[in-house]
């Protein structure tokens, strides 16, 4: 089911934004200040609109409650973030991202009532120095409130079978596929098939069990 997005500027974070979710067959509405930037990105979305969003009559009519989300890319006027933010509270809307540039700022936003709060560097960083942690982890990414990842066998793994290692009941981290060398992905359907170094795992639990047991 496709959705319907505002996005709060449209500088370089809330342009790709935007354009993503359009390109994902989302409505898009796109609003900011800056005239050229709003001809650059009209092509692309929806609806790019010239509007002050922290303006009350603005957010009056763009009805911030029919948007399933609303992205806030104008960290480098935070004055009017504040402002925006607070307008679109009280309006009603939901499920708010906003983009920050210090972690003081993080703070403030969450205390105004934002549902995400987004440091770009600080999050690629973070995302980089846990992938480079984790070796036996080739891909991670979020799933309704689970991660999915695709995974190498430990050590501790090798010439086990999956009976007897019993991560669902030990971790809460369910295998949905296996990849045997030289065959492809397939469900698993012996819990007494056992795991060699080589093989490779597509598993479903939360992140923390994951590196924990794969790392």
């Amino acid at each position: 089911m496709k959705g319907a997005y505002a996005v709060f500027g449209a500088g370089s974070f809330g342009s790709k934004v935007a354009s993503e979710l359009s390109d994902a067959g989302h409505q898009v509405v796109v609003v900011d200040c800056d005239r050229e930037a709003v001809m650059a990105i009209r092509e692309k979305v929806t609806e790019a609109l010239v509007a002050d969003v922290s303006n009350p009559d603005v957010i009056r009519e763009l009805d911030v409650k029919k948007f399933d989300a609303i992205i806030m890319g104008m960290s480098s006027h935070f004055e009017d973030l504040i402002l925006a933010l607070t307008l679109i509270k009280q309006e009603g809307a939901k499920n708010i991202y906003v983009k920050s540039n210090s972690a003081i700022q993080k703070r403030i936003l969450l205390r105004l009532g934002a549902d995400h709060v987004i440091q770009p560097d600080q999050d690629v960083a973070e995302r980089l120095c846990a992938k480079l942690s984790m070796s036996k982890i080739s891909d991670m990414f979020e799933f309704k409130g689970s991660f999915i990842a695709e995974v190498g066998i430990p050590e501790k793994m090798i010439n086990k079978t999956i009976r007897s290692l019993d991560i669902r009941n030990k971790y809460n981290i369910t295998i949905l596929l296996v990849k045997k060398p030289g065959q492809e992905m397939t469900t698993v359907w012996d819990p007494n098939m056992v795991l060699q170094s080589e093989d490779r795992l597509v598993v479903i639990g939360s992140e923390k069990a994951i590196i924990d047991v794969f790392k």
